[in-house]
Parts: structure tokens; sequence; C-alpha cells
């Protein structure tokens, strides 16, 4: 099993209203878990600096309306003061509809995923990427996360060959309307589970980004679970 922000099987996933997408802890649990080379950091390669996503104040002393207390997710507890974990409302947006990547033989479907009532990214099977609704799409300004399994159920997942990715490897997504963007990879890394920047991945403003996520490292057999995250970051190309 995957899970994104706070438990989910392969991957990790959440986000807080605009700013930042759920909380920096994503945890992958994997059931017969492939063998997978743990991949050694790669620096990235130069890009201009992303732009701190802000957020507007609200003074409530100039506020009348009425307000109803609403149950944060286990994932936006661990947010403190930025808001929920899913934006109340979010723009219709093209969808991307399928992944390539050339220099890992990968091909797959990509289906629109948000999280579960127990704050737990939703994350489909072995066969499916899963892209975060609730974060940024591709076109868009903010890091457009996906994630996929290593394995899952005794099934080899689309991501097992997430960690051999190199910086300047190509990587095409396909939109529901037929139409495609190219990204280039320009960093790799491995994270530990509560070591995910938030400011680089849960974020709906700022320079686009298209963020790849599984899980990897040291597998914990007792558990059932890798210990760390890999995350590929990759930018449009012009």
């Amino acid at each position: 099993m995957l899970v994104f922000g706070v438990v989910t099987a392969v991957g990790a996933v959440g986000l807080a209203v605009w700013a930042f997408a759920a909380g920096p802890e994503v945890v992958l649990e994997v059931e017969d878990a492939v063998a997978v080379q743990t991949p050694i950091t790669v620096p990235p390669l130069p890009t201009l600096p992303l732009q701190p996503a802000t957020t507007a104040a609200i003074d409530p002393a100039e506020s009348t309306t009425t307000t109803t207390t609403i149950p944060l997710s286990p994932l936006a507890a661990q947010l403190g003061p930025q808001g929920n974990a899913v934006p109340p409302e979010i723009e219709p947006r093209r969808q991307p509809a399928s992944l390539s990547i050339e220099a890992l033989d990968l091909e797959g479907p990509v289906r629109s995923v948000g999280l579960r009532t127990d704050g737990a990214l939703e994350v489909p099977g072995a066969s499916e990427i899963g892209w975060y609704r609730y974060g940024a799409a591709p076109g868009y300004e903010g890091a457009t996360v996906l994630a996929a399994h290593v394995s899952w159920n005794g099934e080899i997942g689309l991501f097992h060959r997430l960690g051999d990715l190199d910086p300047g490897a190509r990587v095409d997504v396909t939109l529901e309307d037929g139409s495609q963007r190219t990204y280039e990879v320009v960093e790799r890394t491995l994270y530990d589970k509560d070591g995910l920047p938030r400011d680089r991945i849960w974020r709906n403003s700022g320079e686009e980004t298209l963020v790849l996520i599984t899980c990897g490292g040291s597998f914990n057999p007792e558990i059932s679970r890798y210990r760390q995250n890999i995350v590929v970051y990759a930018v449009p190309v012009a």
C-alpha cells in the first residue's frame, strides 16, 4: 500500500490551502516489495529559484461571517494554522491522462486522486499513476505531483525503476485533450519519510515543476515499508 501526506503505500501527497500541499510526512507501505537499489542523490541542475508561496492574512475583527468549525484530517493537523488539507474550490484544469518516460521504458495511465477520510492520499494500483488533483496541474504554476507504487499486491509498480532516472532524461505527460507537455529531469533525491521539503513539493504557486514520487531506500520487512521516498524533479522544456 502507498501513503501520501499521512499514510499511503508508495509515495506522498497532501496539501494545505493554496500555499502548501498536505504536510511533510509521506509514508509508503509496500506489500511483497521487489528489491530496489537505493539511489544516490543526484545534485540538481542549475535552475531559477522557486518563488516562495504566500498566504494573505485575514483580520478576524473585520469579519462578520459566521464560521463553522470543520475537523481537520490527521494530515492537516500537522500544518498548524495554514488551513485544511483540501482547498475549498479548485479551478477546472486539463488533467494529465498518461505518463511516458523513454529512459525507463515506462508508459502508464494517470488518474485523478484525492484524500481518503483518514487524510491519506488515494493511490491507484500497480498499473496506474495517481495525480494529486488538489495540487498543481501540467501547464500551471506550482508543483504537479504524480505518485505510483514500486510494487503492490505482488505486482511490480510503474515507478519501480524511478530511482534510476537521472538528470537530463525527458518525461512526457499527455493531457486529457490530447496535448502533450515535455519535462526534463533536473534532480533525483532520497528523503526520509518526514523530510519531504514542503516548499518545493506541496505548492500551487511559483515556477512550474513536475514531481514524481515513490518509496525507496532501505526496506523494513517487519512493517513492509520502505524507510525513505524517492523524489524526482523535472521542469518544462520550452
